[in-house]
Formats: structure tokens, sequence, C-alpha cells
């Protein structure tokens, strides 16, 4: 065996054991007694949890998240009284919602759906560390050759949009109200890039997207019509339960990433933190009217 491809299978078996490892450490999390936030903080459990949801891409599995997520779990883990955190990553965005909403509540959670976070936030009494600084916007896709040309068009059109629970729908349904666009008529797939797939395709009119698959969208010669207001972005939120000097202490270790920990950000999709404040999620859920 010559020394590039002895090298390249070489390489190949050490992604293929992360990837292995991270499977297991995620199942061997869901084997894990549960435990409540007023139990870790009294010490009786070595691990604790960082519930994490990426909304509805369809090129996820529990594996690759578990393994996008392990560098900055060992790093939190370093900075907490040296536990262990745990990944535990959820597909599903209502399932993710249930398990927040559980009495075995996690220590933290990241989650992009962030009219679901806000919830948690206003009803459920988490407590918002740190957040994306780019605010969130959905947008409304169509073909070149579409005789639509802005949002206020949208009335008795034809409109796909993803999964009912993610952010996207609650700020584009938002706009369409706050537009007073009359009877579109909106239906549902899973998947953000399936929008885009069956815009193209002529299956839609138009396609309320996330500003990742805009900006591709755009990128590939489509049109975008229109944006809707801009919200608070990606969040890290703190159980009820943890107490202040902790909150502190978490939120000012997240933020310490932007200079020290720059790869493990980038690992996650993010370029750095800045402090969240909990009047942007209430403000998020007025315009949402959720």
């Amino acid at each position: 065996m010559n020394t590039a491809l002895l090298s390249h299978v070489t390489g190949r078996r050490a992604v293929l054991r992360g990837v292995v490892g991270a499977a297991a450490a995620a199942v061997a999390w869901q084997g894990f007694p549960s435990i409540s936030w007023s139990q870790q903080q009294a010490g009786s459990a070595e691990r604790w949890r960082l519930l994490i949801n990426e909304a509805v891409t369809a090129d996820l599995s529990i594996s690759m998240l578990a393994l996008r997520y392990r560098g900055w779990a060992d790093y939190l883990g370093g900075q907490i009284r040296s536990k262990q955190v745990v990944v535990d990553p959820v597909i599903d965005i209502q399932n993710f919602v249930r398990q927040a909403s559980s009495d075995q509540k996690p220590l933290i959670i990241f989650g992009k759906s962030v009219n679901q976070l806000s919830k948690l936030v206003r009803d459920g009494g988490y407590q918002p560390l740190v957040r994306r600084p780019e605010p969130y916007k959905a947008a409304f896709i169509v073909n070149n050759n579409s005789p639509i040309n802005s949002i206020s068009q949208l009335s008795g059109k034809k409109i796909l949009m993803p999964d009912e629970s993610s952010a996207t729908v609650a700020v584009a349904r938002a706009e369409i109200r706050r537009m007073n666009v009359r009877e579109p008529y909106i239906s549902y797939t899973r998947y953000q890039d399936s929008v885009s797939g069956q815009v193209a395709a002529g299956l839609a009119e138009v396609g309320a997207v996330n500003p990742t698959i805009a900006r591709k969208w755009q990128e590939g010669g489509g049109r975008i019509i229109g944006e809707t207001q801009p919200v608070v972005n990606w969040s890290v939120l703190a159980a009820p339960g943890v107490p202040a000097d902790m909150v502190s202490k978490l939120t000012d270790s997240l933020l310490a990433m932007n200079s020290q920990s720059a790869g493990i950000l980038s690992e996650i999709g993010v370029k750095q933190w800045v402090k969240a404040d909990r009047k942007e999620y209430l403000a998020l859920l007025d315009y949402t009217h959720e």
C-alpha cells in the first residue's frame, strides 16, 4: 500500500472512530439515569447535560450532532467545577421543547428555533446567557421568472414553509400578518432545503426559508422578494434553577470563547457570542403573537 493511500485510509478510520465514539456517547447518555437540576446542583451527579437542537436541516443525525458539539461540551466541563458535560442532541423541535420543559431539565440548552427558546424564557423560566450577534431574518424566495416582486403581493399565493415549529415559520407568518396579506395558501414540508427545491421545481410559488438557504438561493440566481423583521438569533440558555453566580460564570465562560476557543465556535457555525437579554425574547414573541 503506498504512503498516500495509507494516509487516506488512516484518516478515514480516524473520522469513523470519532463518529462512532460520538454516537456511543449519545447512546450512553440515553441510558444514564435522569436527574433534576436540583440534584445536579446538590452535587449528586457527575455529568451535566447540554441539550442541543439545530432545527430542520436534512443533513443531520444524532451521531453528527454529538460529534460536532463534543469540543464545546468538553470546554464547558472544564469551566464548571471540572464536571463532565454530556451532549444530548435532539433532531425534532417539539421533542427538544418537551425535554427542556420536563422535570429532568438540562443544565444548558442551545437551539436555533428561537421562537421556541423565547417561549422557554417567558413561560419556562429559562435564563438567557449568550446569542449570535447577527439578527435572525427569514426570507421569501421566488423563481426568476415569477411575477411576484414583494411580500404585499402574496395574497392568495401558494407559500411553502418548513417545519411548523421552526422560527422561520413563526417570523414568516408574523410578517405576512403585518403586511395584511389576505388568504395565502400556506403548506409545510419538514426541511428547509426541501422548500427551495420545491420552489425551484415550480411546485410552490413562494418559499419561506432561513438565512442560509436564502443566501444559497440568491447565489444560485434565484430572487428574494422580502425579509421578515429582525429578531434574536441562535441562543444558549441556562435552566430555571441555576443560581445567579453560576449564570454569571457560564456567561463569562461562553463570552471568553470569542478569543480563547474560536476553533470550537467555528465547529458549531458561530463566529462569536454576545450577552443575551430577556427583553429580546419577549420582543420576538410580541412580533409572532405566540
